[in-house]
């Protein structure tokens, strides 16, 4: 099987709970057939006489699989909590632009305030579904160039307007770092060689667990098959964080409904 990060389309197109289903059951009937393709041609016997040595290097083996798949769990949950926070940096970014806005004089307030209301309404309409979708659409830019035109046009009269002036600026371009910060983080995926390397590993540490001589025959494979279902349940955690704008659970849009419903209540009032 292919890593699930070639492959995002057969993976985000299913909720996760069939996924992770899927994977149990895949891994539970791979370690239970390795299991008894080695009871077939290696006997009992002679895997107990080498048990101790074979318990020692699994051992060892079992602690590399384990640690490698924490590794990658939190790999995934730091590339989730980022993107969350970049989507909330966003937003908060968006509202400070609104915020430094209200004071501004003349024609260009009423032009500013509705070209924010476009770009939060652009990203949360346009861009976060394309997101989810595995897209990468661009709608917010052109608002965004837009609220710059309009505030680089404004002309101060004064030092209060030339201090919001400075602040409005400011407020734009963190705005605008803050959106790299997010777009960035729905390009960031878990790489397809740690994928590989991952699922190699499993693959390695449920096999050799074959070689372990244990009396009773279901025992031995129940135990591989539990071994094999707890890697395939971090590997459905893992499936779940990797994007963290596709899937069941991903980044939603509830910093971006706050601001949009802030920003308009206003209008509505009046």
């Amino acid at each position: 099987m292919m890593p699930f990060e070639m492959q995002p389309g057969m993976v985000y197109e299913y909720p996760l709970w069939r996924i992770g289903l899927l994977l149990v059951i895949l891994t539970a009937f791979g370690a239970v057939s390795v299991e008894l393709v080695a009871h077939r041609f290696v006997s009992v016997e002679f895997r107990r006489r080498h048990n101790d040595a074979a318990a020692a290097i699994f051992s060892i083996i079992g602690v590399t699989f384990a640690v490698l798949l924490a590794f990658v769990a939190m790999l995934a949950w730091d590339g989730f909590n980022k993107a969350k926070a970049a989507a909330y940096t966003e937003a908060a970014a968006v509202l400070d632009v609104y915020a430094a806005s209200i004071g501004l004089a003349g024609t260009g307030s009423p032009a500013l305030r509705d070209d924010i209301i476009s770009y939060v309404a652009s990203v949360v309409r346009v861009e976060w579904p394309a997101q989810a979708e595995g897209r990468d659409v661009d709608a917010g830019t052109e608002y965004l160039e837009k609220m710059n035109r309009t505030v680089t046009g404004f002309k101060p009269s004064g030092v209060a307007d030339g201090n919001l002036h400075a602040l409005l600026l400011q407020s734009l371009s963190q705005l605008r770092n803050a959106r790299q910060q997010r777009l960035l983080a729905a390009e960031t995926t878990v790489p397809a060689v740690v994928w590989i390397v991952t699922l190699l590993g499993g693959g390695l540490t449920i096999a050799f667990g074959s070689f372990l001589g244990v009396p009773s025959l279901g025992m031995h494979l129940a135990m591989s098959a539990a071994l094999a279902i707890s890697g395939a349940l971090v590997l459905t955690l893992i499936v779940a964080l990797s994007n963290p704008f596709r899937g069941d659970f991903r980044v939603s849009t509830l910093p971006f409904d706050r601001v949009l419903t802030q920003i308009e209540a206003p209008a509505t009032r009046h």
